[in-house]
C-alpha cells in the first residue's frame, strides 16, 4: 500500500502504545474474559468506551487506565463480519498457541503444558494505577461487571514494578524503547545512537520504515495494533545457582558472568560502554544507558555477539544505517509478577507492541532468539529467551563456552488486536 503521511491520531489511539503510561502506574491488571453471550457482551463493551484511555496528552495523570484488545476468536465470537475476519494477517488469525514451533515453544514452554486460564481467551482488559488498592478494587468492579454482561472470567493476572525497577533476576528493565518519529508520540530521550523509527512500525495505517503502510483489515484497522502477550515464568533460584556453578565462588566473576548473558550489568549500565565494571553514578541517565552502537565492538569483546540485550536489539551490528534493526523493532509493555521474596512463580507478564507480529515479534523470537545463524552464532539460541540446547560464546583470548540451560518458561498467552476507538465502537455494534 503506498504511504499516506499523516500525525498520529492521538485521540483515536488507545494509550500505552506509543506513548505509554510511565513507571509511575506500578501496579497493572490483565483480565483475561471469555464471551459468553455476545449481544450483552458487546453492549459492556460499547458502555465502556468512554473510559478507555486515548494517547491524548494529560492534563493529570489519571489514577488508572482502562485499555481492550481481542483475539481473532474473540472478534468473531462478538459478531465481526467474516471479511473484516479474513482481512487479518495469517498468524493473528491462527493465534500464539499454533505458531508454537516458529517461537520455540517447546518443552515446558509448549502449549500442552500452558495454565488452562490461558487458552482460547477472547477478550484482554488491561489496567495500570498508581496504587495497588486502586487496581484492586477495579479489578473487583471489572469481574463484576464482566459476569453480568455475559463473559466469563478465564483469569486475573496482577503485576507490579519491582524494587529499583528490576526484573526477577534481578537487572533493570524496560530501558530500550523505540523512539518515534514523531515528536508528540513518545516521550523516550532522544539519542544520536539510536535514530527514530516510524510510526507505522507499531500503529497501522501510518508509514513505516520500509515506506509504506503495512496491510490492515477494513473498518477496524485505522490506529490499530498488535499486542503479545506471554506469561514468563523465571526460575531465579536456578538461574542464580547455575551462575554461581559456572563462575566459581568470586562474588565479582559471577556477576561478570551474569552481565555477559544479558548484556548489562545488573543496574543497566551497558557492557559496551564499560566493560569491566558497573556504572552507578552514571545509571539513574537514561540517555546514557542507551547511548550507544556496537561500531567499535564487532568482535563482541565488550558485549558478547550472543547477550540476550545484542540479540533482541542489533543496533547496527547487522548494518551499519541500523536499516535491518529498525525493521524488526518492538515496544515493550510488560511487568514483572510474583513475589520478591522468593517462594512461588516470578516472572514476567511480556507485552509488546507492533505492526506485524510476523515480522516483529516472531522474527525477533525464532531468527534472532531461538538460533544465532543471522548473528554468525550458528544454531546457539539466546540465554534467557532462547531454547535449552547448545553453547553461550563469551568472545576473548581465549573465549568462555558457557553451556545452554533454559530458565523462563512460556505459561501462556494469544496474539491481540487493540483497535483504535472507532474500531472499538464498531466491534461492541458489529450485531447492530
Amino acid at each position: 500500500m503506498t504511504a499516506v503521511r499523516r500525525a498520529v491520531d492521538q485521540a483515536d489511539l488507545q494509550g500505552n502504545i506509543l506513548c505509554g503510561y510511565g513507571r509511575r502506574y506500578r501496579h497493572g491488571l490483565f483480565l483475561f474474559l471469555r464471551v459468553e453471550q455476545a449481544a450483552r457482551a458487546r453492549g459492556w463493551l460499547g458502555a465502556r468506551v468512554a473510559e478507555v484511555r486515548s494517547a491524548l496528552p494529560w492534563s493529570e495523570p489519571p489514577p488508572h487506565t482502562l485499555n481492550f484488545a481481542f483475539s481473532h476468536a474473540g472478534l468473531a465470537c462478538l459478531g465481526v463480519s467474516q471479511q473484516v475476519l479474513d482481512a487479518f494477517p495469517e498468524e493473528y488469525r491462527q493465534g500464539m498457541a499454533a505458531r508454537w514451533e516458529r517461537l520455540g515453544d517447546s518443552g515446558p514452554s509448549h502449549p500442552d503444558r500452558w495454565m488452562a486460564e490461558l487458552r482460547e481467551v477472547h477478550l484482554l482488559v488491561t489496567v495500570s494505577a498508581r496504587r495497588r488498592s486502586v487496581r484492586d478494587a477495579r479489578r473487583e468492579r471489572l469481574e463484576t461487571e464482566a459476569r453480568e454482561a455475559g463473559l466469563s472470567v478465564a483469569a486475573a493476572l496482577e503485576t507490579d514494578v519491582l524494587e529499583d525497577e528490576r526484573e526477577p533476576f534481578g537487572f533493570r528493565d524496560g530501558l530500550s524503547q523505540p523512539s518515534i518519529r514523531d515528536p508528540r508520540a513518545g516521550p523516550w530521550r532522544r539519542t544520536t545512537a539510536d535514530p527514530p523509527v516510524a510510526v507505522g512500525e507499531f500503529v497501522l495505517g501510518y508509514e513505516d520504515e520500509g515506506g509504506t503502510v503495512s496491510p490492515a483489515p477494513p473498518e477496524l484497522g485505522l490506529n490499530g495494533s498488535y499486542l503479545v502477550v506471554r506469561r514468563l515464568e523465571q526460575d531465579v533460584e536456578g538461574f542464580w545457582q547455575f551462575i554461581a556453578d559456572e563462575a566459581g565462588p568470586d562474588p565479582a566473576r559471577r556477576e561478570w558472568l551474569a552481565a555477559k548473558i544479558l548484556g548489562r550489568w545488573r543496574d543497566g549500565t551497558p557492557l559496551v560502554l564499560s566493560p569491566d565494571r558497573p556504572e552507578p553514578g552514571r545509571s539513574d541517565d537514561l540517555g546514557w544507558l542507551n547511548d550507544f552502537t556496537y561500531a567499535h565492538d564487532f568482535d563482541g569483546f565488550a558485549c558478547p555477539i550472543g547477550a540476550h540485550i545484542r540479540r533482541t536489539h542489533p543496533r547496527d551490528s547487522l548494518h551499519r544505517e541500523w536499516r535491518f534493526a529498525d525493521r524488526h523493532r518492538i515496544i515493550r509493555r510488560g511487568m514483572p509478577y510474583g513475589s520478591t521474596s522468593g517462594g512461588g512463580e516470578r516472572g514476567i507478564m511480556f507485552a509488546c507492541y507492533q505492526a506485524s507480529i510476523e515480522r516483529q515479534f516472531e522474527f525477533v523470537q525464532s531468527e534472532w532468539c531461538a538460533e544465532g545463524h543471522a548473528l554468525g552464532l550458528g544454531s546457539d539460541p539466546d540465554f534467557i529467551a532462547g531454547g535449552s540446547e547448545g553453547k553461550m560464546t563469551i568472545q576473548g583470548r581465549p573465549p568462555t563456552f558457557v553451556p545452554m540451560r533454559s530458565f523462563v518458561t512460556n505459561r501462556g498467552g494469544d496474539y491481540f488486536f487493540v483497535p483504535g476507538l472507532a474500531g472499538l465502537r464498531r466491534i461492541a455494534d458489529a450485531g447492530a
